[in-house]
């Protein structure tokens, strides 16, 4: 699963400079040769990811190097739990030891751009159209104010609303359509409320991504368009984590407590949770797991007045600077985008890959239990780039004590903005030097 990175201290520079040097991409190791006896070029690739995200990652490359027996590539999966990844690359591209080409997000809101290459010229030489060629919404998020073209993406994850047929059926409650609103989700989630400990039943799960939607949810948003003017002590931020504090009040949504004792996938599976925020990164899973155990489906997420109803998590591949084989990491980016149609294949196994030719077609057509794809393409549309990631995690923090505030200890939202906003505010302009 595609994870929220946040900017990490760089404190152990010094300590990892011998190990990051001897794999980064400035290594002086000679270059293999190709049959004919010529050179390869050397490619260095990190990525992040575990689990079927790695076993992604691994197999895309295995493409992109039997496609290309010119380039010996040299790739690095490395974990982002505890920070891993965070303090080899922040350390890494301090020390202008990082790779050729390294796995990076657009919701670091340019946080590491000095460090990308401008991929504009390549572009521009390899004569391409890129919305012909990427899918619809995918390539915006990697350009810059200012226009630069930092990365290529890879590819993107939105959400449904996922649902247990039998407990709908059970409670006496109606399924949950296309044209729900949160009001909707949220009067209708209290019916299933009831029991105590082992054999409590909910509406939907506590999820990881609830405090991102509770900002959208009601037609708000966290800052202008433009990045520069906050406006989350809004009504309408304060409507949304509202609606989210009456949920978990009314034992609709499982409390902090409930939701760290049965991690959210097992509450639905188990058939403790009637609803469930289905990503596209996890279908597979949830799928194999629910099995025959039950009947479920997906609509997608409730309708927004006025704004985004869904959530987007973002990854693509950017070439630093410090790269020695420019011409092979760009190779390797425009493949990873849209031009290797087996890599493109490789990437759908764990979310909406950005060949557009692929996705459309390939991916669109992928079922898991009875959740198609197709669902996933649908929600591009409406989704809105994850909002607390890289240059605005520091504001995400505060925001996250604001949602805990009105969720874990029950106070409203505007005694929570009251209290906490003016750190949250002061945070978000000094991400943005103001």
């Amino acid at each position: 699963m595609m994870k929220l990175k946040k900017l990490a201290a760089v404190g152990l520079v010094g300590v990892m400079l011998a190990g990051l040097t001897a794999c980064g991409g400035n290594s002086e190791k000679a270059n293999a040769k190709t049959a004919d006896g010529k050179e390869k070029e050397k490619l260095v690739i990190w990525s992040w990811g575990a689990d079927e995200e790695k076993k992604s990652r691994e197999t895309m490359v295995e493409a992109f190097q039997k496609a290309h027996p010119e380039i010996e590539v040299e790739h690095s999966v490395i974990p982002t739990a505890d920070h891993v990844w965070d303090q080899k690359m922040t350390a890494a591209l301090s020390a202008g030891t990082g790779p050729d080409v390294i796995q990076m997000s657009p919701d670091y809101y340019g946080l590491y751009t000095e460090y990308y290459e401008d991929l504009n010229p390549y572009v521009e030489k390899e004569g391409v159209d890129l919305k012909s060629v990427i899918t619809e919404g995918m390539i915006e998020p990697y350009y810059r104010p200012d226009g630069k073209l930092e990365a290529m993406p890879l590819l993107e994850n939105v959400f449904v609303l996922a649902y247990n047929k039998d407990m709908f059926d059970k409670f006496g409650v109606e399924y949950p359509t296309n044209d729900w609103t949160w009001d909707d989700l949220a009067e209708n989630a209290k019916k299933f409320a009831g029991g105590e400990g082992a054999d409590a039943t909910y509406g939907i799960v506590n999820h990881w991504i609830d405090a991102g939607l509770s900002v959208i949810c009601k037609g708000g948003n966290a800052y202008s368009d433009d990045l520069k003017t906050c406006e989350v002590n809004s009504q309408e931020v304060k409507d949304g984590l509202n609606l989210f504090g009456d949920l978990v009040q009314s034992k609709a949504m499982p409390d902090d407590t409930a939701a760290k004792s049965l991690p959210k996938e097992q509450l639905f599976v188990s058939g403790h949770a009637a609803m469930y925020t289905l990503g596209g990164f996890e279908t597979k899973l949830i799928a194999e797991e629910v099995g025959d155990n039950f009947s479920w489906d997906a609509v997608s997420m409730p309708k927004v007045e006025n704004g985004k109803n869904n959530l987007m998590y973002a990854t693509g591949y950017a070439m630093l600077k410090t790269s020695k084989n420019k011409d092979a990491a760009w190779t390797f980016l425009k493949e990873a985008a849209y031009a290797n149609e087996d890599m493109a294949k490789e990437t759908s196994k764990i979310g909406l890959t950005s060949c557009k030719n692929i996705a459309e077609t390939y991916y669109k057509d992928l079922e898991y239990g009875p959740i198609k794809n197709s669902a996933f393409l649908d929600g591009l549309s409406g989704a809105k780039l994850n909002i607390w990631g890289g240059a605005f995690s520091a504001a995400g923090d505060v925001y996250t004590q604001i949602w805990q505030s009105v969720t874990i200890d029950g106070k409203t939202a505007e005694e929570a903005m009251e209290e906490y906003y003016p750190a949250l505010e002061k945070a978000f302009n000094e991400a943005n030097g103001n």
